[in-house]
């Protein structure tokens, strides 16, 4: 994973150390010509040719910095202290291999200065003194330091850039594997319901119903299988499987059932989790249609509010308030992970404080479960 990251950092997000290295050599030469040409022009007696010093002291320079990267790799590992005072030396034998040589090119161009004969040791001059070799050695100093800064710095900073995006990629990667665990406790639960209906139709001998209902059972679980619990899936697909389901349970329940649907045409294209609203259905059934004796009637509907894709599954069932709510209660507690607790971890794993959910009595009877999502569209449609 940290290869992966580190890749897509150098190849798309972080700048070419040469490219930065030329530039910063380059932007020494063209500030200290200015210097030369405007600051100081009475002093400068050579005009325009003082680039050629310049540039060859830039690129000495530059040759000089290049060691020191790959010094600088093996340091990461130090404490500040160590690494302030690593990089403090460093700079300091640099410069001091790189002021006699600036010092040395720019007296051959300033003041006729026998450059080859010095080297050679044909001709000193007369007034000459070592130590003016290092003349200016602060000023270079801290140059270089500053280069050994702005390497440390930026490299920091593009650490810090690669940690963030492993960090939010190991957080992705552990929202992906939260979001398929919880998906996939629905199906054990509502096959372990659906299997048990089906147990009672065929002790009670109704072959016929028994068969349509694994029929319709193998084509909801397929239809569940072949979906990404990861991806998001369109409403309208979203409703399709949910009448798989509702189709299984009409078979159990026959006329006590009633199913109404309020479905704006807008929202049948907005993503949604897929088998969202099943576990929902579910409750509405186990705890209302289940215990009424004439059967009841669930109502799902979907609209666009306010930028939001608010869906409602309501039921009519018994107005037992404490009673039905504690049985939610023991809903959740009995079937951890299914049913409304699955439900709330998913959303808050895919819609962290940008969702709601409620439940709430109905005016007459019954409950009502409001989920408020963000509006998405899929690209591909």
């Amino acid at each position: 994973m940290r290869t992966s990251v580190k890749t897509y950092l150098d190849e798309k997000s972080k700048p070419s150390f040469w490219l930065l290295h030329s530039i910063g050599w380059f932007c020494y030469v063209i500030i200290f010509a200015f210097d030369g040409l405007f600051f100081f022009g009475e002093f400068n007696t050579i005009g325009v040719e003082i680039f050629y010093p310049l540039i060859l002291s830039g690129l000495a320079a530059a040759v000089l910095t290049l060691p020191l990267r790959y010094f600088y790799r093996h340091c990461w590992s130090l404490s500040a202290s160590n690494l302030i005072l690593v990089t403090i030396s460093a700079s300091f034998i640099v410069t001091m291999i790189w002021i006699p040589i600036k010092n040395l090119v720019m007296w051959s161009f300033y003041e006729d200065f026998d450059l080859w004969g010095f080297i050679s040791g044909e001709y000193i001059e007369p007034k000459f003194k070592w130590f003016m070799l290092f003349m200016s050695m602060s000023n270079a100093f801290f140059m270089i330091l500053a280069w050994s800064s702005l390497y440390f710095g930026i490299n920091y900073h593009y650490r810090l850039i690669e940690e963030k995006l492993l960090h939010l990629h190991a957080n992705k990667l552990s929202h992906i594997a939260q979001i398929k665990m919880l998906r996939y406790q629905i199906n054990p639960h509502f096959l372990f319901n659906t299997l048990n209906a089906i147990s009672t139709l065929v002790v009670k001998g109704n072959k016929n119903k028994a068969n349509g209902m694994l029929v319709k059972l193998a084509t909801f679980l397929r239809y569940s299988l072949d979906n990404d619990p990861e991806k998001k899936i369109l409403l309208y697909e979203e409703l399709r499987a949910l009448m798989l389901y509702l189709e299984i349970e009409k078979t159990r329940f026959d006329e006590r059932l009633s199913i109404e649907f309020q479905v704006e045409s807008c929202t049948e294209k907005m993503l949604v989790p897929s088998l969202l609203l099943q576990p929902l259905v579910e409750n509405s059934i186990k705890f209302a249609i289940a215990n009424m004796i004439l059967g009841g009637t669930i109502t799902i509907s979907a609209q666009l509010k306010k930028q939001k894709l608010v869906l409602m599954v309501a039921d009519n069932g018994p107005n037992l308030d404490v009673n039905r709510k504690l049985k939610h209660e023991e809903n959740e507690k009995g079937h951890s992970g299914v049913g409304i607790k699955n439900i709330k971890e998913r959303l808050n794993v895919l819609y962290p404080k940008r969702h709601t959910f409620e439940i709430a009595n109905q005016q007459s009877s019954g409950f009502t479960v409001t989920i408020s999502i963000p509006v998405e569209y899929s690209w591909t449609d």
